[in-house]
């Protein structure tokens, strides 16, 4: 099947929020790496995947909040794609919450913030989820979000 230029540039602009997450996770590995943290950075990883794997099965599965139109829930493509990208997630809640030297309130409200508008901004456009309520129980969430992934990092850090 070819596709029209229209639906290529769509395809390519959807698969492109992959990449960027791949790129954010290898960039913050190589920071860890280089500052000696690289068993933080695992760390870091495995309980965002495992925080987003459990947020997606109440979510997704249960309440049905939001939906991957692209990887369907619980199946292979949701497996290597979504999991992977809730664990750099995870990586870029809490490895910059340690780098950043400023008071607890502000740089979690700070990454907070960034972290909203670097994953929703570009999702309205791209679409990689989509979301069954209204934007202000979207916004509302990352809060719970953030301190959910941790609270569960600085329970097993320590």
């Amino acid at each position: 099947m070819v596709l029209s230029n229209k639906n290529q540039e769509e395809t390519d602009k959807k698969g492109m929020s992959r990449w960027i997450s791949l790129t954010a996770g290898i960039v913050l590995f190589f920071i860890a790496f280089l500052k000696g943290e690289l068993i933080t950075a695992f760390l870091t990883f495995a309980i965002g995947a495992l925080c987003g794997f459990v947020i997606d099965c109440i979510g997704v599965g249960i309440l049905k909040l939001w939906k991957y139109p692209r990887q369907e829930f619980l199946k292979k493509e949701y497996f290597g794609i979504v999991v992977p990208a809730w664990g750099v997630f995870g990586m870029l809640i809490n490895l910059p919450l340690n780098w950043i030297p400023m008071p607890d309130a502000l740089s979690f409200t700070m990454i907070t913030v960034s972290l909203l508008v670097f994953y929703e901004l570009p999702n309205i456009r791209i679409g990689s989820w989509k979301y069954n309520v209204p934007t202000w129980i979207v916004i509302s969430g990352w809060f719970p979000l953030i301190l959910a992934n941790r609270f569960l990092f600085l329970s097993f850090s320590y």
